[in-house]
């Protein structure tokens, strides 16, 4: 480890942030990351026979070959994991917030070094964001990760909450951060995570996605991927589909054909979807003017009041599909409520705010 201080405006640091859905990397204090890429990593099996000689022909004393089963592959990246391969499964080294799957997350690192920041790991301090949940084993496991594989010469974790609070140029505040698997919501004073008062729940991107596709599914709309379509034909909007499937595709996996149908429904989510500002009322969003979307292989469907309705479910449980399990679940403005009530009531950041939450 090394003895040099660092601190200033001329320190070249890097901060790694990762998230169930994506894995940020970046120079501190550039306004933007300088990659984002899925946190999912895509993993080829080898074939079953496939039993090949270590290196060109390894032999021992006795002069015997060593045999060894033929290692497995990795892609890493948006444009190498969208690929389809065969015997290939894609897999995340997050669960819950936490980093599940260390050899995974070795491998990610590794990436961003080699392929985005092109930078020496030897070279550079890093900052690490953690959730606040995050427990001492892995905090441990992480940083004998980066100072033993990597060699950094200095390394600092720090809660993501906090982060986003300094982003913001405060130092207390009700940080509450939505993500693709949950929604949290952390109390910040002085620049300090007040731990005992975290409340979190499964809520977050992903169950937007599944509403959506549960939305199609009861509309009669096929959801192809991009993989499968070889080409397809103009149609005027709302008739079927023409398109041709692409031939010679190899055998893919379930994961990966999920995986590619979120993308399209992560893109419904973000370009179709619009949330209220105000308290949704129904009369007047059913008047509202609806949104096309063109999916993949060519077919075109206007949307018009579950456009709004889907989202809102991030604030009112009732608008969840009936497939979904509420047990447990809480809105935002509920977790909020109960996040700030937990706290010491000499350092409630926004108490004053909470009649408005809990009635929203």
């Amino acid at each position: 480890m090394s003895g040099a201080v660092y601190g200033g405006d001329e320190v070249s640091g890097l901060v790694f942030d990762a998230g169930s859905q994506s894995f940020r990397v970046g120079f501190a204090g550039e306004e933007y990351p300088k990659g984002d890429i899925p946190s999912y990593i895509a993993i080829q099996e080898p074939e079953a026979d496939a039993d090949i000689e270590k290196g060109e022909a390894m032999e021992t004393d006795d002069n015997s070959k060593i045999q060894n089963k033929r290692e497995k592959n990795y892609f890493i990246g948006t444009t190498k994991i969208i690929v389809p391969r065969p015997r290939t499964t894609l897999e995340s080294f997050m669960k819950e917030g936490l980093i599940e799957d260390w050899d995974l997350f070795e491998k990610i690192v590794e990436h961003a070094y080699e392929n985005i920041l092109y930078s020496n790991p030897a070279e550079h301090p890093v900052l690490f964001s953690e959730s606040t949940w995050n427990d001492r084993a892995r905090r441990e496991k992480l940083t004998e990760l980066m100072f033993e594989k990597f060699q950094v010469p200095a390394y600092y974790l720090s809660k993501n909450a906090v982060l986003s609070c300094f982003a913001q140029g405060r130092t207390h505040g009700l940080m509450v951060d939505s993500g693709a698997t949950q929604t949290s919501v952390v109390p910040v004073f002085d620049g300090y995570a007040i731990t005992h008062a975290v409340v979190k729940c499964p809520i977050g991107g992903d169950i937007i996605t599944e509403q959506l596709a549960q939305m199609l599914d009861e509309q009669k709309v096929d959801l192809v991927p991009t993989y499968r379509i070889a080409g397809k034909e103009e149609v005027n909007e709302g008739d079927p589909p023409k398109w041709t499937e692409k031939k010679k595709l190899p055998e893919v996996t379930e994961s990966y054909d999920k995986f590619m149908k979120k993308m399209i429904l992560e893109d419904m989510s973000a370009s179709m979807l619009q949330l209220c500002d105000t308290n949704i009322e129904m009369d007047s969003v059913d008047k509202l003017p609806s949104t096309p979307y063109a999916f993949p292989n060519g077919y075109t469907k206007e949307f018009g009041a579950e456009r709004i309705k889907i989202p809102e479910c991030l604030f009112d449980l009732s608008y969840l599909k009936s497939e979904t399990k509420k047990d447990g679940l809480m809105t935002v403005a509920q977790m909020a409520a109960t996040s700030a009530s937990l706290a010491d009531i000499d350092i409630r950041p926004v108490s004053y705010f909470l009649n408005e939450l809990s009635h929203k």
